[in-house]
């Protein structure tokens, strides 16, 4: 049965923008819109499941869905004008996954016998799907993820308790999202403006009301990049509001525990779209782990009044805009980092994320804490210049030092802070030498995590933590991009320090057993902490290559000839560092300015 009229219109409109018919001529756009069949599945609602019939391929007008893999891994996450199971519609086969949808999602849905009987009419429309399948399979797998993280096109915002206004986060979100596309604020006051008084308290049932209402939403969607919606209101406003987000954000206080009452009844929502909570963070943030479990969050944020520029990161990391930095490890050779970062400043790039391992994770740390490169700097010359700090040289029964006088220092700088409460989002990896795998620490005690990740095994004795022994994160991941891609931020700059030609003959032959004990030609001698580092960094630096492709700009910092124990060299290498990060980083700066 053909459509009627406006609904026609609507599903030609959506058809005429998809890449998979937009170059079908008008003609065969209506007669593939006479086809269609409109689909409404729910936040949560399977809209077919693995070893299914292929009886229908879809396309998305508004929603957002993903596909759950035999071995349940979820992945493929579509959106609005993307197609789902034209594959299977075109193969035969049975389903290969299950398809969810994140939220309630509005499909155009058309059969396998009149999609069949129109790509036989317009074969154009069979080589259009071929060119999307193929350009698919030639996207790699960093691109895609950038991509899918830029579809995040609606937010929902709702408070942590009845006496917190939304008002001002929602406006504030729409005012930031504006550079990047055209934005629509709703809120129940706006759904009965448009359709009615009452209309926003329609529950989210099958009925004429509730199509009526989701109708104009797509519409909305339709026409505009990012929709905010403002959760404040009643129970049914507040589930639709919900249910129509592909994100959720909490709005909470970070001085006060979370209320529990009011964290159940969202979580009886059933919502599939991720959860985060903003942290007015006017005091402490010692709640923060507590509203994130009582959410169930992925993450959090920071809203401090006195910092401006607080809005303007939540914005860019919301968007997949958020720039992450990942800093790797090297001893001295890790004080080009800081040299990258005079670079970011120089060029007006703001670090929305950061972390990294080993030396790295404490510039990284330093940088979340606050303080700017020149401070850090400071900090690393007063640690390892003029005090040396990594002289406290004991028996070496498990260890060369044993690394108390470095701890220490860590505590003065850091203090009590636990790394949960940084206000940019930062994370460090040591190794576990028990089970041989990474950990990752982006909560606990700061200046305990930067200690650890610094362990290099044989020059500081390991970290005993629930029962097993932790070390320097080199070890396992010396560039822990894979950590960062993770968290589905934005593009990701890597900064890599690995050892790789530090330990070396030049123009020795050999077999020649004295070697390593005299100098030659001029070059410096090798010593045991770089043997140690190098060694036990081997296995780790053997991945970096595909660390490496997991950063949308990475930077192999020319730092090969310094020594893991150079510290003296600092100027040196904070200057090298800079140069190199501001030759790479300054051509590809697009990528990473925010707009």
């Amino acid at each position: 049965m053909r459509p009627a009229p406006a609904e026609f219109a609507a599903i030609r409109a959506t058809l005429a923008e998809s890449p998979l018919f937009s170059d079908l001529a008008g003609f065969a756009l209506d007669t593939l819109a006479s086809c269609a069949d409109c689909v409404t599945v729910r936040g949560g609602e399977a809209l077919f499941t693995i070893g299914d019939e292929p009886k229908a391929l879809y396309l998305v007008a508004a929603g957002r869905l993903h596909a759950v893999l035999p071995n349940g891994q979820i992945t493929g996450h579509i959106g609005r004008l993307e197609p789902i199971g034209e594959i299977g519609v075109l193969s035969g086969e049975p389903r290969g996954a299950t398809i969810i949808a994140r939220r309630d999602s509005l499909l155009y849905r058309f059969s396998r016998e009149s999609f069949h009987a129109f790509v036989l009419d317009h074969p154009a429309a069979l080589l259009a799907i071929s060119k999307v399948l193929i350009a698919r399979l030639r996207q790699n797998a960093r691109d895609a993820k950038l991509q899918n993280l830029r579809q995040t096109r609606t937010f929902a915002v709702i408070a942590g308790d009845a006496s917190m206004s939304t008002a001002t986060l929602v406006g504030s979100l729409c005012r930031e999202f504006s550079p990047f596309g055209k934005v629509a604020r709703i809120d129940a006051a706006s759904i009965d403006a448009a359709l009615g008084t009452g209309i926003s308290e329609t529950p989210c049932t099958t009925g004429p009301a509730d199509s009526r209402l989701l109708e104009w939403l797509s519409r909305l969607e339709a026409s505009h990049d990012y929709l905010v919606f403002d959760a404040n209101g009643s129970a049914a406003w507040q589930q639709r509001a919900l249910h129509q987000a592909d994100r959720v954000l909490v709005l909470g206080r970070a001085h006060q525990l979370p209320d529990a009452a009011h964290a159940a009844a969202l979580q009886s929502q059933q919502l599939r779209a991720p959860v985060d909570v903003v942290l007015l963070h006017t005091h402490s943030a010692a709640a923060c782990l507590a509203w994130r479990q009582a959410y169930r969050a992925q993450g959090h944020y920071y809203l401090r009044p006195e910092h401006t520029g607080d809005i303007a990161s939540i914005a860019r990391q919301l968007t997949g805009r958020g720039l992450g930095v990942v800093l790797g490890g090297g001893g001295a050779r890790g004080f080009a980092h800081v040299g990258l970062l005079r670079a970011l400043d120089e060029l007006a790039l703001p670090i929305d994320l950061i972390g990294g391992t080993s030396m790295g994770g404490f510039i990284a740390a330093l940088h979340a804490f606050g303080y700017d490169w020149r401070s850090i700097s400071e900090v690393l010359r007063e640690t390892f210049v003029k005090r040396n700090l990594l002289n406290d040289y004991m028996f070496p029964r498990v260890a060369l030092i044993e690394g108390k006088k470095l701890h220490r220092r860590l505590i003065d700088i850091f203090g009590v802070t636990q790394a949960e409460q940084l206000a940019k989002p930062f994370f460090c990896v040591t190794t576990n030498l028990t089970k041989g795998v990474a950990m990752v620490h982006s909560e606990g005690p700061l200046a305990d995590w930067i200690a650890t990740t610094m362990c290099i095994p044989g020059v500081a004795p390991p970290v005993a933590y629930k029962g097993d022994l932790l070390a320097d994160g080199a070890v396992v991941n010396s560039l822990p991009t894979d950590v960062m891609q993770a968290l589905g931020r934005g593009p990701i700059i890597a900064s890599d320090v690995s050892t790789e030609g530090s330990v070396a003959a030049p123009g020795v032959e050999g077999p020649d057993f004295e070697a390593v004990f005299r100098s030659n030609g001029g070059a410096k001698r090798v010593n045991l902490i770089d043997i140690l580092f190098r060694v036990s960094t081997l296995t780790s630096e053997s991945g970096v290559k595909a660390r490496a492709a997991r950063a949308d700009l990475y930077l192999r910092m020319p730092v090969g000839s310094i020594h893991t124990f150079d510290w003296k060299l600092l100027e040196q290498i904070v200057d090298k560092g800079y140069r190199h990060a501001l030759e790479k980083v300054t051509p590809e700066r697009a990528l990473f300015a925010p707009l």
